[in-house]
């Protein structure tokens, strides 16, 4: 075999198998071209197993792109586009037939130029200059910063959302000179889309930069304010994220066809000089975003609402009924929170999270097509998962399913990550987060099909990490999310945070004439993680030494007395406490209780027959039972959600059955708040933030509010 033959060969194993070429001799076909074969051999078998009818194109629409169904993309007013006649050669046709599938090539973007993109075009978009071959924020420079945590840190004022801390590298890719830009299709259906508005645009051009974002607090629901639970500007930012990542896969699936296409050409060349090297324009697998999600109900809105809409005119959803199916509730279940939606039984935050399929282990793929968008459902394994372009999973779900198949290997490739609900997860199990955060961009056990002669250079040295842009989403900011963003955002174009100093606090919405006594904890000498460590062992003995024992003294509080406590693991250690010491009757009920210990507990603790009831904030998440009987409230901690602070300062005052309210005298009613500078972020949505900064550094140990 010459050598010639030879480098061919190895081109067409490393570009996949080129499939036969048309009969390009019948009417409509290039003559000048080599016609193999007069049979049928056009129609090929689909990944499906079914033999679709021969495909042919003969024009393309410039300005547009001709559709499944012949419709048009892009138009501007109402005159027709202009058809102009196209033959391709038997090569090229061949070439859009790799063994991708049959259909998995974007045929219109390859006949068009890049979608109207000249060459000159792509050499100012920040896409290809963040994900190419040599990124030129790749430096060691640059990667030292990240690993040492000394970002350049700036404050600034971004559009749309106002007050940011901006940290840089250094070398970010100067973003005025630059842009992503949207495909022409993707535009056009956006544009046609209902939720189209300029706070999506605005959004957009942030996402753009492909820098990482950590987004809280917006709109007011920090504090639990109605009106921004279906925000206008988170709205917005959902869909950005959504076209941003769609765009993303679009350009990534482009870039990879039409080098197909040339090695393919010059692969059936006679001349062995014309065979280039193999483009580094590759990852390790298939899958280039992830959707992190915490329950089934907020995927179907972001599939249903803010996906499925962007789809081209005459593309088929495949899988899309029993998508709906799973996804929603079925059909002969009531949903129980739709009564309580009218009924104004439950804050609309609790509404939103769980009205609907709020189970919380699932996992799919979709793939995207020229004619087809594939929802790929279980049981899906991860073979089937590494074929599709965007994975949507809740960290359960992955969990599951990573320690089932033994891999990891779906995260290898992820160049955009999007995580919403990070405040939802945080009640759910965050070491499942962690997890998945862990195990972001490393070198897959398995080749899984994979070409190495054209995977980018960063991904085989490990640095895709570096590079993943990573979108992070919090109705209000907590430590677990800070720390993801610090920890595992290390992109080297930069990132940004969300600063919002102007919080108002909660404190409005408690009765007046509440005595409110909030006692900070005395650290001295415990600095850093080892402060953190020590602090939780500091916060039980305060509060049995010093809590418990004033709380005895007085003949209100010894008794009808309500603790919250936020994390489950000092529920048990103070739960243990008690148990053992036998200083006072309590009962006590956390989110693994069951329905009749919850009842038991509810009813002693109203009839007095228990001195104090222990909760959880988890248990008041995922119940929101409006408890009566108590007068004295204790916070072992504040909880996240300011929210749940006015709500449970407001429980002595329920009627029957926690409808109306009943005459208490708000000198009996009383709280007692344990805080350190551990919870300043808490301290800050529940008091305000110039409040809490007084609490914070005064010499004054305790505070009280009326």
């Amino acid at each position: 075999m010459s050598t010639a033959t030879e480098i061919k060969l190895l081109t067409l194993l490393n570009v996949s198998a080129v499939k036969r070429p048309r009969d390009l001799d019948r009417p409509g076909g290039h003559r000048g071209s080599p016609s193999f074969s007069k049979a049928p051999s056009t129609v090929q078998e689909s990944e499906d197993g079914k033999e679709p009818s021969a495909k042919r194109r003969k024009s393309v629409v410039f300005g547009g792109e001709v559709g499944p169904s012949g419709s048009t993309f892009g138009k501007k007013g109402k005159g027709k586009a202009k058809k102009v006649e196209v033959q391709l050669n038997g090569v090229q046709e061949a070439a859009r037939e790799l063994a991708n599938g049959d259909e998995d090539v974007f045929e219109d973007e390859v006949e068009t130029e890049d979608e109207g993109e000249t060459s000159s075009s792509t050499d100012v978009d920040l896409f290809n200059m963040h994900f190419g071959a040599t990124p030129p924020i790749l430096t060691k420079d640059a990667i030292s910063v990240v690993e040492e945590r000394t970002w350049k840190a700036e404050r600034k004022t971004l559009k749309g959302f106002g007050r940011v801390l901006d940290l840089s590298a250094g070398n970010n890719i100067p973003v005025e000179d630059l842009e992503t830009r949207i495909s022409p299709s993707l535009s056009a259906s956006l544009k046609a889309s209902s939720s189209s508005s300029s706070l999506v645009s605005t959004s957009l051009s942030h996402l753009g930069t492909y820098k990482d974002f950590y987004l809280h607090s917006l709109e007011g629901e920090a504090d639990g304010s109605e009106s921004s639970i279906f925000g206008e500007q988170k709205e917005a930012m959902r869909k950005a994220a959504v076209v941003h990542a769609l765009n993303h896969v679009l350009k990534t699936r482009r870039r990879i066809i039409r080098n197909n296409e040339k090695l393919a050409h010059a692969a059936a060349s006679d001349k062995p000089t014309s065979v280039p090297e193999p483009p580094r324009d590759s990852s390790f697998t298939r899958p280039k975003i992830l959707l992190l999600l915490p329950f089934r109900s907020l995927a179907l809105h972001y599939i249903k609402t803010h996906l499925l809409p962007l789809a081209p005119l005459g593309t088929q959803i495949e899988n899309q009924r029993p998508f709906l199916s799973s996804f929603s509730l079925p059909e002969n279940e009531e949903d129980p929170l739709a009564a309580a939606s009218a009924s104004n039984d439950f804050p609309m935050d609790h509404l939103v999270n769980f009205k609907g399929n709020s189970d919380d282990n699932f996992r799919f793929g979709i793939k995207l097509t020229r004619k087809a968008w594939r929802i790929v459902m279980p049981p899906a394994n991860e073979e089937k998962l590494l074929d599709c372009d965007i994975i949507v999973t809740s960290p359960l779900g992955f969990k599951m399913a990573a320690e089932k198949e033994d891999s990891i290997d779906m995260l290898s490739s992820i160049e955009v990550m999007i995580a919403d609900g990070l405040d939802v997860m945080a009640m759910q199990n965050w070491e499942h987060v962690q997890f998945i955060f862990n195990n972001m961009n490393k070198i897959p056990k398995s080749p899984h099909g994979c070409d190495f002669s054209r995977v980018k250079p960063w991904y085989l040295e490990s640095q895709a990490q570096y590079l993943r842009q990573t979108i992070l989403f919090s109705r209000y900011d907590t430590p677990e999310s800070r720390a993801l963003f610090n920890r595992h955002c290390h992109n080297l174009q930069g990132k940004i945070r969300l600063e919002k100093t102007d919080y108002n606090g909660v404190l409005g919405r408690v009765r007046r004439g509440v005595r409110q006594v909030f006692e900070r904890i005395d650290l001295e000498g415990s600095e850093g993680l080892n402060g953190a460590v020590e602090e939780v062992d500091t916060r039980l003995e305060w509060f049995t030494k010093k809590t418990i024992p004033l709380l005895l003294r007085s003949a209100i509080s010894r008794q009808n007395t309500l603790i919250v406590v936020p994390s489950y693991f000092d529920f048990v250690r103070l739960n243990n406490y008690l148990r053992k010491n036998d200083v006072v009757s309590y009962a006590a009920i956390s989110e693994y209780s069951s329905n009749s210990e919850i009842g038991k507990a509810r009813t002693l603790f109203f009839k007095g027959k228990k001195a104090f009831l222990i909760v959880t904030e988890r248990f008041h998440f995922y119940r929101r039972y409006k408890i009566r009987g108590a007068k004295t409230l204790v916070f072992y901690s504040l909880p996240d959600h300011a929210q749940f602070y006015s709500e449970f300062m407001a429980t002595p005052f329920l009627g029957s059955k926690g409808v109306g309210e009943v005459e208490v005298d708000e000198a009996e009613v009383s709280s007692r708040v344990l805080f350190s500078r551990f919870d300043a972020l808490k301290l800050e949505r529940v008091v305000g933030s110039g409040s809490s900064r007084q609490l914070l550094t005064s010499g004054e140990p305790s505070f009280q509010f009326i």
